[in-house]
């Protein structure tokens, strides 16, 4: 089955804002087997996103928009669609009335521009909308399937997840494909697509993709056999095993967290070039103070010394961002909160040289009172790239350190 998304609002072709919603609608449409072969971004122009639906409907079994729903002028959607398969639009006198009663619990008079969304297209069924006002339409039309969802992505996950996704599944009877996604850290992208290809997928029926960030890389694997997956998967995360940390969409954060828990050990961070986003990453997970004790940001030299006690002979000698000067970092700060592991990052973010020392160069240590690991990393990007990459390099120091070296409390 091949699917096509219209993401309609002409903000959308600005620099504002970005089209997310067609990330989730092309997620679970592949969980039902159905393949999303283009994605349109069109304007709140008639014509053009008449062109668009009719491009859409003549390629594709389906067609799923996002915007245009609402009550102003320039929410177009079902009108246009409506014109464009010559059919006609009624006033359904039961979504009026919806709408109606949320404007009366909400304790508000009910505007005359709303009536506009209580109209329906000639056999189409309204999608109910919970969390917001205008309702979705569930169309079928010589073939195709047409789905009119709102811009709003709790709105329109919510119509997803309670009437579209069963929809479908009872329209087509398709068997679903098995996926595993793997996350990896630690390792490039192109080293991971250069190992793999040693793996004849294809044959097996498995289908690959790889998806990098600066904060993982994933491999998904997607077949209609489980046996074939679930064994390619196993192959994988045994060619990585230094870098595999987890199944599923998850980050790398979250799986520290609960490694330290699992551990009965606690953490606390000393950042320098990374400005505290390391402690703002660990503390955005629910839950994480059971193990993260706290930070000091010690951006300048005094700091370095007089809050974490890195001697000044030291920073002298080789300088702010050096190895030394990373150790020290990391063990002072697991002295200073008492916690089983100390983190230490120092570097250059950039965009500018600093100390005759290149930007991107940073060094991180982890310190358990029983051993130090630092390493040394040459990242690459802007300023926030540098920091990004840091604090990915400093968790998975920590993973590949919670039970590697038996440190830690």
């Amino acid at each position: 089955m091949k699917a096509e998304i219209i993401a309609i609002g002409s903000e959308l072709l600005g620099p504002q804002k970005i089209d997310t919603n067609s990330l989730y609608l092309t997620e679970k449409l592949n969980r039902l087997g159905i393949q999303v072969v283009r994605k349109t971004v069109v304007g709140d122009d008639p014509g053009r996103l008449e062109d668009a639906f009719l491009s859409a409907i003549s390629r594709s079994d389906l067609v799923i928009s996002t915007g245009g729903l609402g009550p102003t002028r320039d929410d177009i959607t079902r009108d246009v669609l409506a014109k464009a398969l010559g059919l006609s639009m009624a006033l359904d006198n039961d979504v009026l009335e919806k709408l109606k009663q949320r404007y009366r619990a909400r304790g508000t008079a009910f505007q005359q521009n709303s009536t506009k969304q209580a109209y329906v297209i000639e056999g189409a069924e309204p999608i109910p909308n919970g969390p917001g006002a205008a309702p979705g339409t569930y169309l079928e039309n010589n073939g195709t399937v047409l789905v009119l969802l709102p811009g709003v992505p709790r709105e329109m996950r919510y119509m997803m997840e309670s009437f579209v996704l069963s929809r479908l599944r009872d329209r087509w009877q398709l068997p679903v494909p098995v996926s595993v996604t793997m996350n990896f850290a630690g390792i490039p992208e192109s080293v991971i697509d250069q190992r793999l290809r040693k793996f004849d997928f294809s044959a097996r029926g498995v289908e690959f993709a790889i998806l990098a960030s600066l904060r993982r890389v994933q491999v998904i694997l997607t077949g209609k056999d489980s046996t074939c997956v679930e064994e390619m998967a196993v192959r994988v995360k045994n060619e990585f095993p230094e870098g595999f940390y987890s199944e599923g969409d998850r980050f790398l954060e979250e799986v520290v967290l609960e490694q330290l828990k699992a551990a009965g050990k606690t953490v606390a961070v000393a950042e320098s070039c990374t400005g505290g986003f390391l402690g703002k990453t660990l503390t955005d997970i629910p839950g994480s103070s059971a193990v993260f004790l706290g930070g000091l940001i010690a951006y300048q030299n005094e700091a370095k010394t007089r809050f974490l006690g890195v001697p000044e002979e030291i920073i002298a000698a080789d300088g702010a961002v050096s190895h030394a000067v990373a150790k020290g970092m990391a063990a002072g700060v697991r002295k200073a909160f008492g916690s089983g592991f100390g983190i230490g990052i120092t570097g250059v973010a950039g965009p500018d040289a600093s100390e005759e020392k290149p930007a991107g160069l940073v060094y991180i240590a982890v310190s358990t009172g029983k051993g130090d690991d630092v390493k040394e990393f040459h990242f690459a990007g802007n300023r926030e790239m540098v920091r990004l990459q840091s604090v990915t390099a400093a968790l998975n120091l920590l993973r590949l350190s919670i039970f590697g070296n038996g440190g830690g409390r």
